[in-house]
């Protein structure tokens, strides 16, 4: 049983022994990025490896191809963005020395000649971009149904609960696929601006001892946890730590 705080490695493997699809996230703003959500992956896939998974689905990766999502089996030559960052090469070099298959899934964004860009900021095409990405998923999913599989996202997409005019990818997956996903949320305390909320501050003060024996970062399922963490919407499980800084 998983009860209470627990090291990030419990929370995957509880993931894996109730879904077969666990998504878990990494928070950034544009560029700037929490390694700290990229070095606790690193765990994850460790962990996930252990629970017998050998796929990750990566929303960073570029498509192989134009149907094709994968195998990718190396790591990516960019040399600027996401996958030029050192602890997200890291994380995919862990995946692939552990002899993992790595998979596209990002929505193919093909915009018109002489387009608006300010059309990829409305509600209409994050939902589009929502539902491709939740689509190429379950493709994965039913290509290799018996193979668990690790979805590595980017902040929200994850969520499995709708809000008035979004429709997250993680919503949009179960209601397609039918399969609930198993998500841990770990940007619940990042500081994305200025000074963190009051509410964290406080959360963080009351699990000082808690932080410092696992190391800074732990974890909970979410019906266990404090709160606010409780009602934390659209996931399953929180990741909570003292490292919560976005790097430029």
């Amino acid at each position: 049983m998983v009860d209470g705080w627990r090291p990030v490695e419990d929370l995957v493997r509880w993931g894996f022994a109730h879904a077969p699809v666990v998504m878990a996230n990494e928070a950034h703003n544009g560029l700037a990025r929490s390694v700290r959500t990229r070095e606790v992956g690193i765990r994850m896939v460790r962990a996930a490896h252990e629970a017998g998974v050998r796929r990750l689905a990566m929303e960073a990766l570029h498509w192989p191809g134009r149907d094709t999502p994968g195998p990718i089996t190396a790591v990516p030559t960019d040399t600027e963005g996401y996958l030029a960052q050192p602890e997200m090469r890291r994380l995919i070099s862990t995946a692939l020395d552990l002899g993992w298959t790595l998979w596209a899934y990002e929505a193919i964004i093909e915009q018109e000649p002489g387009s608006d860009p300010a059309e990829l900021l409305t509600r209409e095409f994050t939902n589009w971009r929502e539902r491709e990405q939740a689509g190429h998923l379950c493709q994965l999913v039913a290509a290799a149904p018996a193979e668990p599989l690790l979805v590595w996202c980017g902040n929200g997409h994850a969520t499995k609960e709708k809000s008035e005019d979004w429709a997250p990818m993680g919503w949009q997956f179960r209601a397609m696929s039918g399969i609930d996903p198993f998500v841990i949320d770990q940007d619940v305390t990042i500081t994305w601006e200025g000074e963190p909320q009051r509410w964290v501050r406080d959360l963080l003060a009351s699990l000082g001892e808690t932080l410092a024996d696992h190391g800074g970062t732990a974890g909970i399922l979410r019906d266990q946890a404090p709160p606010p963490l409780n009602c934390y919407p659209g996931v399953d499980a929180l990741v909570v730590s003292t490292d919560n800084e976005l790097t430029r």
